[in-house]
């Protein structure tokens, strides 16, 4: 007989000073699971209904279920959804709700966490930074799926240009250009200059824009900053070190030329300036009052001392770059790149026809995390959907096995199969490198802590890539005042502006010292009706 154990009800009966354990039974709400076969003991006569995207998802979930629970099939019940607020699953009260992750923190409460062995065993192959704040308590949302835009290169552009274009670390980043500083070396030598490709101008090496608040704050990531990090909503986290090296990361993007003019402008620009060269006299030399002294002059012991002082204390700030005035003037580019072949380098949303562009266009994208800065891996934003399961569910442990085969590598690939989005899953390898038995065998008994990768078939590289790209990425804070719960932190960024102070710092107008103490002051004032009320004390 099988060992099974007790996982949320259990009671040991003591006869004669020994104990006995019980078989566990799933019902009446006792959840069981099967330390042998790995599974959940299902209750009798159990139907689980579960929200899917796709009435092909539904069917292959069953087909999943059934071929490993032939004893019991048909357990269960998809329910085809359009929309994934909590609205809808109010409307339905499905067992198991699918999600956007915004509306699953407003009905948090009517969902319980995962067992323990399934918890252990999800956690290997998901993004753990998504729903992070629903999870504090035990995993309860499990992400499925992302929405949101990652870092593209067209390689074929770079190759047709002469660069290379060699990915050895199979990131999606090209060796060459995988951090910010190396894409400003190529900003710096393209020097603000239009270059022809496939009879069409290239007029940006990056269409760098701040038009747009969501798709911006993954440019406020620089040394590892989030807002609201400490899951605080009175914390946005402005005062910090580390997001002052954000905005210090901002000034270095307005010192390099990410947009180009044409050749012709260039030139007459640059006649223009020599004319005023030429023509610039000094005042010292016709006004008779003006009069330079040795002893107005530093020496140049003087300037040399100055010099050495200030690279001692100050980083070396490079001029604004007034190309860059199209940051802010010319709105959103990004989907340009993939329609009229702008830039070498953009951002691409999953919303995007990036495939049927790659087609049309005969050009190769690639898609990945943001490229670093000083090190660090940039973090853009993303939404994701995922599985929650409702507290309230008749049949508990079903429903547990339910959610062990949706995330399991068979799920995962039935979910990729046939739903048209981007999976949410990690630790993955491609299905042709699956080792054969023996092999896997004895990588097991070497290595037996390696967590095991899930083989999986892609649609195409595309979505392989871009699911990978997403694992590097941040979602919105969900954090909420105590004070006024329908009132998130988040909120906050949007009415204190963050934009047009950053901008200021981008053309140097302000320095980064002094924009972090304004968004200071602008933050404070803001959270201040939701600051809590001091208790008076006598």
């Amino acid at each position: 007989m099988r060992r099974l154990v007790f996982i949320w009800i259990g009671f040991m009966v003591m006869l004669g000073g020994c104990t006995q354990e019980k078989p566990c039974i799933a019902e009446n709400g006792i959840i069981c699971y099967d330390e042998e076969l790995q599974q959940y003991q299902v209750e009798k006569d159990a139907k689980v209904r579960v929200m899917v995207e796709t009435e092909a998802y539904g069917q292959a979930l069953v087909e999943l279920w059934n071929q490993e629970h032939p004893e019991q099939m048909n357990v269960i019940e998809p329910i085809v959804v359009q929309d994934f607020d909590a609205a809808t699953w109010l409307g339905y009260k499905t067992d198991i709700a699918l999600l956007w992750s915004n509306d699953a923190a407003q009905i948090i409460n009517h969902f319980m966490p995962v067992q323990p062995e399934l918890k252990d065993e999800i956690q290997e192959h998901v993004p753990l930074q998504f729903g992070e704040l629903l999870n504090l308590d035990g995993l309860r949302y499990v992400p499925m799926s992302y929405y949101g835009m990652v870092f593209s290169t067209n390689v074929t552009m770079l190759g047709e240009l002469g660069y290379d274009v060699t990915d050895d670390n199979e990131d999606g980043l090209v060796d060459n250009f995988d951090s910010f500083e190396k894409l400003m070396a190529l900003a710096d030598d393209w020097n603000g200059r239009e270059r022809d490709y496939h009879n069409r101008k290239i007029t940006a090496v990056f269409p760098f824009s701040l038009s747009e608040l969501w798709a911006s704050l993954g440019f406020f990531s620089a040394d590892d900053f989030r807002f609201f990090a400490s899951h605080e909503a009175l914390a946005p986290g402005v005062d910090s070190d580390s997001f002052l090296e954000t905005l210090k990361f901002m000034r270095a993007m307005g010192e390099h030329p990410w947009y180009l003019n044409a050749n012709e402008e260039d030139e007459s620009d640059e006649a223009q300036s020599a004319d005023l060269n030429e023509t610039e006299e000094d005042p010292a030399e016709t006004d008779p009052e003006i009069e330079k002294t040795e002893e107005e002059l530093p020496s140049d012991a003087d300037e040399q001392q100055e010099a050495q002082d200030n690279s001692e204390t100050e980083e070396e700030i490079l001029p604004y770059r007034v190309e860059n005035d199209r940051v802010f003037e010319e709105g959103w580019l990004y989907d340009s790149y993939l329609e009229k072949l702008i830039s070498p380098f953009s951002l691409v949303g999953t919303w995007m026809y990036y495939n049927q562009q790659e087609d049309i266009e005969q050009q190769d994208f690639y898609f990945s995390p943001m490229p670093s800065w000083e090190s660090i891996t940039l973090a853009p934003l993303a939404k994701t959907k995922g599985y929650l399961l409702a507290e309230g569910t008749k049949y508990p442990s079903a429903s547990n096995e339910v959610l062990r085969l949706i995330r399991s590598e068979m799920g995962i690939q039935a979910y990729i199969s046939t739903v048209n989005t981007i999976p949410a899953v990690t630790n993955v390898d491609k299905l042709e490198n699956r080792p054969i038995s023996s092999e896997e065998e004895m990588e097991d008994k070497v290595d037996s802590d390696r967590i095991k990768p899930y083989y999986l078939e892609f649609k195409n590289e595309n979505q392989r890539q871009i699911s990978y790209a997403f694992s590097f990425s941040q979602e919105e804070s969900m954090v909420a005042f105590e004070k006024d719960p329908s009132v998130r932190g988040w909120d906050m960024l949007a009415e204190i502006q963050l934009i047009e102070i950053a901008e200021d710092v981008i053309k140097q107008r302000i320095a980064p010292e002094d924009a972090l103490l304004k968004l200071i002051e602008n933050s404070e004032s803001w959270m201040l009706p939701y600051q809590p009320v001091e208790e008076k004390t006598e």
